[in-house]
């Protein structure tokens, strides 16, 4: 048996030994948490260039559909151009190719989301910008919000969008619905209680949409069913305020939207543009 003497020293140097140790042995940092872009990749995809959309992570949603829109092929499609009129003002909206086959993206992606059924979708939705000239307005960029979605319906998620370009605004809004232009090409319930309640944030810019703000010249907005084509409505601000409060009170004729002769009729045209 080791004397105590002996007993305690043996220990001291035990002890000594332990700690250089511990201090030699490197750790190395936790990597970084996975990207947005980064965590839409690893889900896959549900079919050859269709990303697989996660219905409870926003910011991957938004990454993996701008990069969806950055490789839209623009010679699929013909321009566009939408003739309304908002608030007495007259106004020619000109998507040009890349915009209009960006929008078709859009939609094949949503269509293609398993699990909602056969005439259902994972709705997706998109703010539209563009520059005015005098009475035709150019749209310049597509943008993706990040979203969470259930199916035929969307939540948007508070985010920084990056900065407007020079003369930039926020012109319009599109997402697409299940079904088919009879029963679902139409803005909703929930559309309207957005328009009212909405923000919307480029660096500091836009804000809430139903304040007046240099950076809102909002003209018209676009639903695009499962089975069906563009359903433009003109954004007409007056008119979907008092649409808005009657459907508030609990009379709510949507319908009337699109149907000639009624107060609150805003359905506007689109003219596709084959030779150019």
């Amino acid at each position: 048996m080791l004397s105590t003497p002996t007993t305690a020293v043996t220990l001291y140097l035990s002890s000594a030994l332990v700690l250089s140790g511990a201090f030699a042995i490197r750790s190395d940092p936790p990597e970084d948490p996975i990207r947005p872009l980064e965590r839409a990749h690893a889900r896959g995809e549900v079919a050859p260039r269709i990303p697989r959309l996660d219905p409870a992570d926003p910011m991957a949603n938004q990454a993996v559909l701008m990069e969806a829109l950055a490789d839209a092929d623009p010679t699929a499609c013909h321009r566009r151009t939408i003739a309304l009129a908002t608030n007495g003002r007259l106004s020619r909206v000109r998507f040009g190719r890349r915009a209009v086959c960006q929008l078709a993206r859009l939609k094949e992606i949503s269509v293609a989301q398993p699990g909602f059924g056969a005439r259902g979708l994972a709705e997706v939705a998109a703010f539209v910008l563009g520059r005015r000239t005098r009475g035709d307005v150019e749209v310049t960029r597509i943008v993706v919000p990040p979203f969470r979605f259930t199916g035929d319906t969307l939540s948007f998620v508070a985010a920084d969008l990056g900065p407007l370009d020079d003369g930039e605004q926020l012109i319009g809004t599109y997402h697409t619905h299940p079904d088919d232009d009879w029963h679902q090409g139409l803005l909703s319930r929930v559309d309207l209680g957005f328009m009212r309640s909405g923000h919307v944030d480029f660096h500091g810019r836009v804000g809430w949409l139903d304040h007046e703000s240099r950076d809102l010249d909002w003209l018209f907005d676009i639903v695009e069913p499962r089975n069906g084509d563009w359903n433009v409505f003109a954004h007409d601000r007056d008119v979907l305020d008092q649409l808005t409060s009657r459907c508030d009170a609990g009379d709510c004729p949507l319908n009337a939207l699109r149907l000639p002769g009624t107060a609150y009729y805003l359905l506007a045209r689109y003219y596709e543009d084959r030779d150019l």
